[in-house]
């Protein structure tokens, strides 16, 4: 009974408003299941999944994509896919090695290494795809302390495109798809592990017992081959030839030439075979010693190769040249002993072997005959031993580029020539000639001579005297003197194409005569926006058409046609270019094309210099205006075709848009999506680009790229980060992989809801620093007056010259809240001197000519080095700074970082500087890079957001407590990304 009783129609009416109320919950609970889960920001952990797509190729029917998705860390996958029905077939690919970082390190790390393109059969049934051990087999071996011979192989895999069926072949080290022929592939196995003899009674930690030093510099040298396999696609029938060292199979998969190297060596030689047959295969010589550079005609008929079979007892045998048309034995063309040869030379193993293109000559190369290298135990340091290296001012090199070139030095090789009609040998290069570069039909070659130069390459750059040599007699023609800019050969070798630091020439064949291509057309064929106190480099050219008649030179905007006497020049794409600012550049769709066909249209790929939008024309030589097929506010990709289908396959991007695979035809109508690498992004807080127009203090007009949160809002204010180098705007539509780096990644910061600035910096000659503070203040200020950036809450980062250039900013302006600068060059007067290490160059030359932008040697303009180097200003620092400067950076001296550690520390400045044990330029282990990535988001974080001090900015690291120090580190970690929304 109710305590409180209710009028009927009160209670009816109640009923009714409950009734009401529960539809209400229900439909709303109905709406929010259909509802997507709300996106959340990106976390640390989410790097490792992130998936590549590489080696993406087109069946030559163009019926089907191939591609590898391969993840940061981890197992990959090779996908198959009809692009007629859609259906895809999966394979697991295993785990590949993860890509170490720019070698200058001024770059953040890009994705994992790629190992190998799927291939397809030219029929179009099968791919064959390599198959790499597992994340999990190589940790498990690792574990184990397995041998590298023991460690897990490579396999390989044979999928059936019909069905999806793959045939696994375990420990494949290389295989070979013929690129026309149909019905067989090639491949190697790995060696088979060594095992051991039953009467091997010794212990493992017992050494066997020595041989002679002459025995052991020959077994350390020897070589031995595997089992190479000929496999019939269709009967799946296999054929093996044991012991094999090297193999071709020719493209139309009907000759198969092989090298033996057996431990049986009587057996060693150079054999051929035809696939299908049951025949034993074709002795083209044979016999004791190495058989090596397997290497065809254009045509496929005729094959050369080297042998040291005559001369293999000697502790370090001579080689010969051997040519065969695999119908009968090789015979000797050429040796050391040959007319034409220098004395004192032979024949090099370490060269390649080419014919020219009608097969009428056959180049290869020579070297001084070495002395046999000595043994390791013998050669062994001792107290006993001087251990001194001189440094000498008249070195052409200095000691440590010497050190870095020592290795190719010493596998050096100078060109030499065989005529086949004359039956003639010749040397064509020597040291006073070290480099020749023969044409196509083999008649002429251009030498060149650097020499002279080499001692200036520490202070100036690279330049060569030229020659024309002409191969029958070996004589040589002076061409040019000191030119700095290669000389390339035109397709049919009628002409020598070069540029001169302004204009484009020709110098023709044999009569050397040059001709200035450029000079009377009206426009700068040089970079228009060089700052760089150096002559400004080209804009390049997209290559020759058929017969040598008109070479493509590219402007700033355009495609000039020009004939290369200079009668006739036009420009291709009508001045459209320089008109719309759009820059104009020819595709490339043969990979192995050799010329243009006039008689064929142009693809060309286009890009606005000021939206950045990006796409694609058509265009014709001596045609009209281009043709617009597309252009889209994105990044395009330059496309690749289907060998014989118009199907062209190529990537789009934004910086929210990952660069998918998409398909079309030549009108590049009705774009097909044909992958999906990263589903997971749709669950994700991104971010969105766009370009902020400003001027820097000089009145320059300048572009900035700013990146907001996904989900911005224009009413609240935000924390920023700026992140520098030289010019940054052109990557407006770039998609950025989540990864660890050196450097902020902008898509993480946009997630978790900062602006990212990137300003473009234009440089004056003299003036580095300031040209940076004059670019980079007022781009902040164009954005801080739309309203919504929190001025309390500003960053800066950068790495390497970005690095330098904030180390001086905030020297000079409080701008910054936190400012965080990779591997800076504190001191450019003791910079100046010092060593890129992993070249082995003195700095000089970047200081006077190129990106430091001095523009003067140091006893020519001291005060500017002295105005230019942030350490001593050091004591203007108010701004808390973190640094990397790793002890083995080998472009940026570590010191720089300490000189400029110790002053700001000397100053009772807050500075923070990480250096990673071993670690060069950039940081190049996964683990290094995860840690130093959480680290620089925490320091940004709590500057700019108001976040708790993390434990190593408030106490420090101790020396003693650093291994302690990590573990407490990453498990404080692993339960952040474990709590994080």
């Amino acid at each position: 009974m109710n305590a409180f009783p209710l009028h009927r129609s009160t209670r009816t009416v109640l009923r009714k408003i409950i009734v009401l109320h529960l539809l209400a919950v229900l439909l709303a609970a109905s709406a929010s299941a259909q509802q997507p889960a709300s996106k959340r920001p990106l976390r640390h952990s989410d790097y490792d999944g992130w998936r590549a797509i590489q080696g993406q190729t087109l069946s030559r029917d163009g019926k089907f994509v191939a591609y590898a998705l391969v993840p940061q860390d981890g197992d990959g996958e090779i996908v198959v896919r009809s692009l007629a029905t859609g259906a895809e077939w999966r394979h697991i690919r295993g785990a590949q090695p993860t890509r170490q970082n720019d070698p200058t390190g001024e770059l953040p790390a890009g994705p994992p290494v790629f190992v190998g393109r799927p291939s397809f059969t030219a029929d179009g049934r099968f791919v064959v795809f390599s198959i790499l051990p597992t994340k999990a087999e190589t940790e498990k071996a690792k574990k184990e302390k397995k041998k590298p011979e023991e460690m897990p192989k490579n396999a390989m895999g044979i999928m059936n495109v019909g069905t999806g069926e793959v045939t696994r072949v375990d420990r494949v080290k290389s295989f070979q798809v013929p690129e026309n022929g149909t019905g067989f592939l090639a491949y190697q196995l790995e060696a088979k592990p060594e095992e051991k003899k039953a009467d091997d009674k010794r212990p493992p930690e017992t050494p066997a017992p020595a041989s002679p030093p002459e025995r052991r510099r020959r077994d350390r040298k020897k070589e031995y081959g595997s089992d190479l396999v000929l496999r019939n696609l269709s009967d799946k029938s296999e054929r093996t030839f044991t012991d094999v060292l090297e193999y071709s199979l020719s493209k139309d998969a009907k000759r198969l030439v092989f090298a033996v190297s057996s431990k049986k060596e009587e057996t060693n030689g150079a054999y051929a075979t035809t696939p299908g047959s049951t025949d034993v295969p074709a002795t083209l010589l044979s016999g004791k010693g190495k058989y090596t550079k397997l290497s065809w005609d254009e045509k496929q008929t005729v094959l050369a190769f080297l042998s040291d079979r005559d001369d293999a007892a000697s502790p370090q045998p001579r080689f010969k040249l051997y040519l065969s048309d695999l119908s009968s034995p090789a015979t000797e063309i050429a040796s050391s002993s040959s007319a034409g040869i220098t004395p004192g030379m032979v024949i090099s193993d370490k060269a390649n072997i080419n014919f020219s293109l009608e097969g009428s000559s056959i180049f290869f190369g020579v070297a001084p005959h070495a002395d046999p290298e000595k043994d390791e135990a013998e050669d062994a340091s001792s107290d006993e031993k001087v251990m001194v290296d001189l440094w000498h001012w008249k070195d052409d090199y200095i000691q440590p580029m010497q050190k870095v070139r020592a290795e190719r030095d010493r596998n050096r090789s100078y060109r030499a020539v065989f005529h086949l009609k004359e039956k003639k040998c010749l040397q064509l290069a020597d040291e006073s000639m070290a480099e020749v570069n023969p044409s196509s039909d083999g008649r002429w070659a251009l030498g060149s001579d650097d020499r002279g130069y080499r001692i200036m390459i520490g202070y100036d750059t690279d330049y060569s005297d030229y020659f024309l040599v002409n191969t029958s007699d070996g004589t040589r023609r002076p061409l040019m003197k000191k030119q700095q800019w290669a000389v390339s050969w035109s397709p049919a070798g009628k002409y020598g194409l070069f540029y001169d630091g302004k204009d484009w020439n020709t110098l023709s064949v044999p009569d050397g005569k040059v001709v200035n291509l450029t000079k009377s057309l009206g426009v700068s064929f040089s970079r228009e926006d060089h700052d760089s106190p150096s002559v400004p480099p080209s804009y390049g050219n997209g290559g020759w058409t058929a017969g040598d008649k008109y070479v493509l030179l590219y402007d700033r905007y355009d495609i000039w046609q020009v004939a290369p006497d200079g009668s006739a020049g036009r420009n291709l794409t009508d001045g459209v270019g320089r008109r719309e600012k759009t820059t104009f550049r020819y595709v490339r769709l043969e990979p192995e094309e050799k010329f243009i066909d006039p008689g064929k249209p142009l693809l060309l790929r286009a890009e606005n210099e000021w939206t950045r939008d990006s796409g694609f024309y058509r265009d014709r030589v001596d045609g009209g205006q281009p043709e617009k097929l597309i252009m889209a506010a994105k990044s395009l990709s330059a496309p690749a075709r289907a060998r014989n289908a118009d199907v062209y396959l190529f990537t789009a991007s934004t910086f929210n848009e990952f660069p998918d695979l998409l398909v079309a035809g030549p009108d590049f109508k009705n774009l097909k999506n044909v992958s999906d690498a990263n589903p997971q992004k749709a669950q994700l807080l991104w971010g969105t680009s766009e370009l902020v127009r400003y001027k820097n203090l000089d009145g320059v007009p300048l572009t900035s790229m700013l990146i907001k949160p996904e989900n911005f809002d224009s009413t609240k204010k935000y924390p920023m980060i700026v992140y520098i180098y030289e010019t940054l705007s052109e990557g407006l539509h770039r998609f950025v992989d989540p990864r660890p780096s050196h450097s902020i990644n902008p898509s993480y910061y946009a997630s978790n809801g900062y602006l990212v600035l990137m300003p473009d910096i234009v440089y004056t000659v003299g003036h580095p620093g300031q040209s940076a503070l004059k670019c980079v203040l007022p781009a902040i200020q164009a954005v801080v007056d739309r309203g919504f950036v929190d001025e309390k809450a500003i960053g800066i980062q950068g790495h390497s010259w970005g690095g330098y250039q904030i180390a001086y900013m905030i020297t000079q302006t409080t701008r910054f809240k936190a400012a965080a600068a990779g591997a800076p060059v504190a001191n450019m007067t003791s910079a100046y001197s010092g060593i890129r290490w992993g070249t082995g160059l003195p700095r000089q030359f970047q200081y006077e000519h190129t990106q430091s932008r001095i523009g003067a040697n140091l006893w020519e303009a001291p005060m500017l080095y002295l105005e230019n180097s942030p350490v001593f200003r050091a004591d203007r620092v108010q701004t808390p700074l973190m640094m990397i400067h790793n002890d083995n950076d080998d472009a940026v001296p570590w010191y720089q970082g300490i000189e400029y550690y110790l002053a700001l520390r000397r100053l009772g400045k807050e500075v923070y500087m990480f250096s990673y044990n071993g670690e060069p330029h950039g940081l190049r282990k996964r683990v290094n890079q995860k840690d130093y990535t959480m680290r620089l988001q925490q320091f940004f974080d709590h500057f700019l957001k108001g976040a708790p001090m993390p434990e190593w900015m408030e106490k420090g690291i101790p020396y003693l407590q650093k291994e302690k120090e990590k573990e407490r580190y990453k498990a404080a970690a692993d339960v952040r990304e474990k709590t994080q929304n």
